[in-house]
């Protein structure tokens, strides 16, 4: 019981980091079909998520991202995109990583407080408005940039954390 009220806490964490500022909902949606919305999505990230307690590889988790995408796009009522897409799995994925549920993801949450920590200056693009994966790949290269040379960090998700902790990046 314990696990299941935490893995709730967690997708409600998710969802709300997920769709903050992102107008997820069109007009006239009801309480109940985004109900029913969010509960088809949970079932379809944590089960893509039982994939994670292995490695997976960074295609693989593209393809993840864009499962999710292809598979709500289209859902009535509802405006997803691939940034928001992003966040959800990522964000989940972090949470439960830190929870020691899963391996460490390939990548992390790309929004703006990321890209602010890895100094994208102007090149910043709200995650919110990622139409395709383009933007995102070009802030997981830098971030991969960054850990080239450095044996503190096996992935960048490792990075992430410390960064968005406020943490100076270890040399």
């Amino acid at each position: 019981m314990k696990d299941e009220f935490i893995l709730n806490e967690i997708w409600f964490l998710t969802i709300s980091g997920a769709f903050q500022r992102a107008n997820v909902y069109v007009e006239g949606i009801n309480d109940n079909e985004k109900t029913e919305f969010k509960n088809q999505l949970k079932e379809f990230v944590t089960n893509i998520a039982l994939q994670y307690k292995n490695d997976v590889n960074e295609s693989e988790h593209l393809k993840n991202i864009q499962n999710i995408l292809n598979e709500f796009s289209s859902y009535p009522k509802v405006k997803l995109n691939y940034g928001i897409s992003q966040k959800v799995l990522n964000l989940y994925l972090k949470y439960l990583w830190c929870l020691e549920k899963i391996v460490t993801p390939p990548h992390f949450p790309v929004d703006r407080i990321i890209q602010e920590k890895l100094k994208m200056g102007t090149n910043i693009k709200a995650w919110t408005k990622m139409e395709n994966d383009e933007h995102y790949n070009t802030v997981i290269n830098l971030a991969k940039d960054m850990i080239k040379d450095n044996t503190n960090y096996n992935k960048i998700a490792e990075l992430e954390l410390e960064l968005f902790a406020g943490k100076e990046i270890r040399k």
